[in-house]
Parts: structure tokens; C-alpha cells; sequence
């Protein structure tokens, strides 16, 4: 930093010529540096889009190569009030006639009243329980021998999985309602009691069934399949359906029960906006390249990666892998043409979906076949993508190799502003020599101008 009374000897603006001499040293070097950062910048920001173009091209690609979205199927239930149904991906179409008989129930039983309330006493012993596979017993004495007591008793059992008690109050006085947790026949609620004074003996057999335990029974094309609960899973391969009424009717005992279809069909929607999604990724990746790797001949002006070798070698690649047919294919359906998709100008892709929905009606599967498994035009992209794209990639190295460039112009900055402060450390040195010498000669000519002026004085 210059020295502030730089000058005062001399009378110079000695602080305003180091300053210049400094600024005209620093100026080039530090244009050059700021014109090679900017570019490097710019380059590093294209970079970036066209990488997050192909990544979400490639996430495309695997959903596609995967199958995802291209076999996908709609459950339609004739009669929602009766079942619903889901389906997996590639489940074969079909329509199946069903009539849901019984629906899945959990044991719940009541107890006598007692008109004493929740704090009647019942009596001691133990009860014991049995659910399925599963037992349990509570012990009740003068502690918990009402009919509150025995109710916690029972919800508090740490080996219970199987029972819940709560108390009802009706007109006629409060009851024990007992319930299955699960439902289905198995689970039915077997009571006994043992020892104490015989009162929970009395309990015991006041018990009335509510609702006895009970499977799902339905009828699907005439065959019959029983569940333990109103979930229907694998009656039909790929199908869950989800019981929720008795069929009309079953109650009234009636013996031409009428049946409710369910309907497999193709989910067309999901297959189309799959398609979609996959030509939205590519379009964007187009547009990435349109505006960073191509020359506008109106502006005369390159985008910053137009003479990047590797950008051009991958857009090349990702086109090759759109146009090429896929062996094994449906003829007519091996390629992205020949299901409508063809490409517009400007490189986009373009969908005629007049076409693709033929292809989806007339060929199920050749969407699959065109887009799916590593020979598929998704496989292909998914591949190729995943090795320019992500780690050790070679897009990665491009991009470590351009902060390091910009990393080196920090250090480069640093090394000028370095070399800088040790030459105005040099130049205030030297000015401040100079000042002292011109102070020096200005104060001799004074002198001597002095004596002069003391001659002719005397003279005269």
C-alpha cells in the first residue's frame, strides 16, 4: 500500500503514479483472468444442464427398460359397493364373474346384563382364553373381580393378541362385549373358567354370541374361494380384491345370486403418459443441446460447449439409440416410427398418438418389446447414460477438469495480487528516494537563488 505522505518533499503526486503504474501492470492480467474464468464458468454451467438432461433422460430409460408403466393394468370393480380391486403390472386381461356370499367377520360376544354397572362384582378364578393358535389366562381376585376390573384385566394381559373387552350400558343394566381382533373362523373366542367361587363360571355361560367368527366366502367364475379376512389375495394370479358387501340376494337365501363382473383391462393413460414422459426428457435434453452446443449463424454466436467433442459424440450416440431397431420386436412396431414417434424440426421428438394408441389396441406387448429389457431402446439409452452420466463418469471428469481451471485462475489471482504488493512495496522504495532527492534539489536551488538574489541586493 502506498505510503500517504509520499510526495511531500517533492511536491508530486507520487501515491496517484504507483497507483497508475500498479493498475496498468494488473489490469491485463487480471482481464485475461476474468475473460478465461467467465468462459470456464459458462462452459461449467452448460455442462451441468446437459448432465441433468441426460440423467433425466436415463431415469426415463430405466423406468421403460424396467417395464414400468408400459404393462400396466386398471381393475373396474361392476359394483363398488361389493369389492374393489388392485392389479400388478403385466397381469394378462380378463373378465371374471363374482359373487361375494359372506363376507369375513370377527367373533364378538355379550355378556349377561348386571345391573350394577362396570363395579358389579363377578366372582374369582381364572379365565381362560383360546384364539386360534394362541391362549391366554387372567387371574381375578378381590382386586379386580367386577365387572370393570375384569375388563382391564383382560385388555392389559401382555400375552393377549387376540381378544378385546369393553363394557356396554344398557337399560338393562352393563354387559362384558368381548371381539375378536381378526377376523375368519379360526379366530373364533373359546371361554372356560377354573377355580375361585364359581362366579366367573356364571360369567362364562351367560355368554351370547353377536357376530360368530366367520370366513369370506365368493364365487369367481362359479369357483368357490374362502378367506379369513375380506382380503382376496392371489384367487386370481396378480389380482388382491377387497371384500365390502354381501351380493344382492345372499340374505334373503335366494339361489340365482346374480354375479358382478371385474374387469382387467389395460391402463392406457399410464401407458401414454409413460411414452410422454420418456419424449419430454429427450425434448429437453434437445433443447439443452440447441442452446449450448449449436451456432446461430443470425448472431454469429457459439454456444459454450459447440466444439466440446464429447457433448457432440453423446448427442450422436442418444440418437443412434432412438433410431435403431430393436431385434426381436413386433415388425412394424421395432422402432420409435413405427409407433408414432418420429423426429420434428429442431431435432425434437414428436408423438402421433393416433398411432401409438393403435399399436396399444392392436399389440399389447409391443411397447414392451420396443422399449423394454437391455436390447430395448430404454435398456440401450439406460446403459449408455449410466456410464456418461453419475460417478466416474465421462462427464464428471469434464467437469472436474474445469474447476480445476477455475481453481487455478483463484490461485493465480492470489499469485498477481502477491507479485503486486512487492512491486508497490519496490516503487514506494524508489519514489521515496526520489521525493527525498527532489526535496534535497529544491532546497539547494532555494539557497542558491538566495544567494543570487543577496548579490544583486548588495550590487545595488
Amino acid at each position: 500500500m502506498a505510503i500517504s505522505a509520499l510526495g511531500t518533499g517533492s511536491g508530486l503526486d507520487l501515491n496517484s503514479l504507483v497507483e497508475q503504474l500498479l493498475q496498468a501492470e494488473r489490469e491485463p492480467v487480471e482481464n485475461r483472468l476474468n475473460t478465461r474464468e467467465e468462459r470456464f464458468e459458462t462452459q461449467l454451467s452448460a455442462l451441468g444442464l446437459f448432465s441433468g438432461a441426460l440423467s433425466g433422460l436415463r431415469d426415463a430409460a430405466s423406468g421403460l427398460e424396467n417395464g414400468t408403466g408400459l404393462a400396466q393394468r386398471q381393475a373396474v370393480s361392476g359394483d363398488e359397493s361389493l369389492f374393489t380391486a388392485t392389479v400388478e403390472e403385466g397381469t394378462p386381461p380378463g373378465r371374471f364373474d363374482i359373487r361375494v356370499l359372506g363376507l369375513a367377520q370377527a367373533d364378538k360376544r355379550a355378556s349377561a346384563a348386571f345391573a350394577d354397572g362396570a363395579s358389579a362384582e363377578v366372582g374369582t378364578g381364572t379365565l381362560n382364553f383360546t384364539v386360534g393358535d394362541d391362549a391366554f389366562s387372567i387371574n381375578v381376585d378381590q382386586d379386580n373381580n367386577t365387572l370393570g376390573g375384569i375388563r382391564d384385566a383382560i385388555n392389559r394381559a401382555t400375552d393377549n393378541t387376540g381378544v378385546s373387552a369393553g363394557i356396554i350400558n344398557e337399560a338393562g343394566g352393563a354387559r362384558l362385549i368381548l371381539t375378536g381382533r381378526d377376523t375368519g373362523a379360526e379366530n373364533a373366542i373359546n371361554l372356560t373358567a377354573s377355580g375361585g367361587d364359581g362366579g366367573l363360571d356364571t360369567l362364562v355361560s351367560g355368554f351370547a354370541v353377536l357376530t360368530e367368527a366367520a370366513d369370506a366366502e365368493v364365487e369367481i367364475d362359479g369357483f368357490t374361494v374362502n378367506s379369513s379376512s375380506n382380503r382376496i389375495d392371489g384367487a386370481i394370479d396378480g389380482v388382491t380384491i377387497d371384500l365390502a358387501g354381501v351380493s344382492a340376494g345372499v340374505a334373503e337365501g335366494e339361489l340365482n345370486v346374480p354375479t358382478t363382473s371385474l374387469s382387467i383391462n389395460e391402463n392406457r393413460s399410464a401407458t401414454l403418459e409413460q411414452v410422454r414422459t420418456f419424449v419430454d426428457r429427450y425434448n429437453a435434453l434437445n433443447d439443452v443441446l440447441n442452446g449450448v452446443a449449436s451456432y446461430d449463424p443470425e448472431t454469429e454466436v457459439a454456444g459454450p460447449l459447440q466444439g466440446n467433442a464429447t457433448v457432440r459424440a453423446i448427442a450422436s450416440q442418444v440418437r443412434r439409440e432412438l433410431t435403431e431397431a430393436v431385434p426381436g420386436a413386433a415388425l412394424g412396431a421395432n422402432t420409435l416410427a413405427g409407433i408414432g414417434i418420429t423426429t420434428a424440426e429442431g431435432g425434437a421428438l414428436r408423438i402421433d398418438e393416433g398411432r401409438l394408441n393403435e399399436v396399444i389396441d392392436q399389440r399389447p406387448q409391443a411397447l414392451e418389446e420396443l422399449f423394454g429389457g437391455e436390447n430395448g431402446v430404454g435398456g440401450r439409452l439406460n446403459s449408455y447414460l449410466s456410464q456418461v452420466v453419475g460417478s466416474n463418469s465421462l462427464l464428471e471428469g469434464q467437469t472436474e477438469n474445469l474447476q480445476n481451471r477455475i481453481d487455478d485462475i483463484g490461485r493465480q489471482r492470489e499469485a498477481l495480487e502477491a507479485r503486486l504488493e512487492r512491486t508497490e512495496e519496490r516503487l514506494v522504495r524508489q519514489f521515496s528516494a526520489l521525493d527525498s532527492l527532489v526535496a534535497e534539489l529544491n532546497q539547494t536551488s532555494s539557497f542558491i537563488e538566495q544567494q543570487f538574489a543577496n548579490l544583486q541586493g548588495g550590487r545595488s
